[in-house]
């Protein structure tokens, strides 16, 4: 069996529409035909950006593909439903198991994490991504003060990361979350490569409904709501700098980022930065349009909206809408003073460029950054490198 079967849908164009605005949603483009028609992404270039090594990527993808078993998509080799060889959670917590052992423990928490995506409960996700928590609290002690901080909200409790930069203080600081299905672990070479060498503290935390925020959900429409937390208790911590807060938000956070700018002027951030986020059109696709779109990300939204995975489509799509920021009037209003850089590419299925540039009308201090690149979100190595260098050309 091939590691890379090619995409053979063709390729429908279905539009969400709402008012006069319309907007294409083709989700056939959301990933590259090049990774083929596995349920999870098979991005070999962004996971050795994040730490990985090639061959055994490689070597893990083909014990999957060779396994046999029990798959809940025959068509898709990483599908196989009992924990054990062949199974992807498996497969990578073993490559997780073998890096940590030799003492790679870069690899290990890429490999953990890997293990553990999309985070929706399946057999053996929550078990990998406890180890990445683990050995990433091991590989900050070699890299500088790492403190796991526990924020309350809303009768429960979350877990951030925070990182502190050599130095007396007080820092600028980054808070910052990922995507749908990302963690706050894979970030860590962001802030070794990025934010450390330029004295940038980071607090990180995972979107709600995932990982360590998996006492939320964002059914509410309010993506944004454990940042707000987060942000508030950074405002109260001596270490950091009150006046130079900054946030960050990328793929599905991107949301969150544009929540935060255009809903919470009051926190006074010092700039926001909001990279390929689904902002309206994507949410108000009629429901055939999500066949189109990976399952693997449809999962992951699901369970952030806290809904199963078996949830049928037409029920997604109406729970889905309440995160289209139209929904609270977001485009429209006053101009916001607070600096935004929006990043994106220009054929992005999921983050359209007509909605973010409807965004970045109500800016007074807009940067915008688009590359010529098709599929959902520039590579690491293109928007890390900008966003750190913005936060600090941006320090008040």
């Amino acid at each position: 069996m091939r590691l890379s079967m090619m995409i053979t849908t063709t390729a429908l164009t279905l539009l969400a529409t709402t008012g006069a605005f319309a907007q294409e949603i083709d989700g056939t483009k959301f990933r590259d035909a090049a990774e083929g028609d596995w349920y999870h992404p098979v991005e070999i270039d962004a996971l050795v950006t994040a730490g990985g090594h090639e061959q055994e990527l490689y070597q893990t993808l083909t014990r999957i593909a060779e396994a046999t078993g029990t798959r809940s998509n025959p068509d898709q080799p990483d599908t196989i439903m009992e924990y054990g060889p062949g199974n992807w959670a498996y497969e990578f917590a073993a490559a997780g198991d073998a890096a940590a052992a030799r003492g790679d423990l870069i690899a290990a928490i890429t490999y953990y994490h890997t293990a553990a995506a999309p985070h929706v409960g399946a057999p053996g996700q929550d078990a990998a991504l406890e180890k990445a928590r683990m050995v990433y609290a091991q590989a900050m002690q070699d890299i500088g003060t790492f403190e796991e901080i526990q924020i309350a909200h809303d009768g429960a409790s979350f877990t951030a990361h925070l990182h502190l930069p050599a130095g007396d203080g007080p820092f600028p600081v980054l808070v910052m979350s990922n995507g749908s299905d990302m963690s706050s672990v894979i970030s860590l070479r962001y802030y070794i490569d990025n934010l450390m060498p330029k004295g940038i503290a980071f607090l990180t935390l995972d979107t709600p409904g995932m990982g360590r925020s998996a006492a939320y959900d964002v059914s509410d429409g309010e993506t944004e709501k454990l940042h707000v937390a987060t942000i508030n208790w950074a405002k109260g911590e001596a270490r950091l700098d009150n006046d130079n807060i900054f946030m960050q938000g990328v793929s599905f956070t991107g949301h969150t980022s544009a929540r935060l700018f255009t809903e919470h002027e009051d926190l006074d951030l010092a700039g926001i930065v909001y990279i390929c986020g689904p902002l309206h059109a994507p949410f108000l696709a009629p429901p055939e349009a999500y066949e189109f779109f990976p399952k693997f990300t449809i999962d992951g939204v699901k369970t952030r909206l806290g809904l199963p995975t078996e949830t049928d489509l037409d029920t997604f799509a109406d729970s889905v809408r309440i995160l289209s920021i139209d929904s609270v009037d977001a485009f429209d209003g006053d101009m916001i003073e607070t600096p935004i850089l929006a990043i994106n590419t220009n054929d992005d299925p999921a983050a359209p460029l007509e909605d973010m540039d409807r965004l970045l009308a109500r800016a007074a201090n807009p940067d915008r950054v688009v590359f010529d690149l098709p599929g959902h979100c520039p590579p690491h190595d293109h928007r890390e490198a900008i966003a750190s260098s913005w936060i600090i050309a941006n320090l008040r």
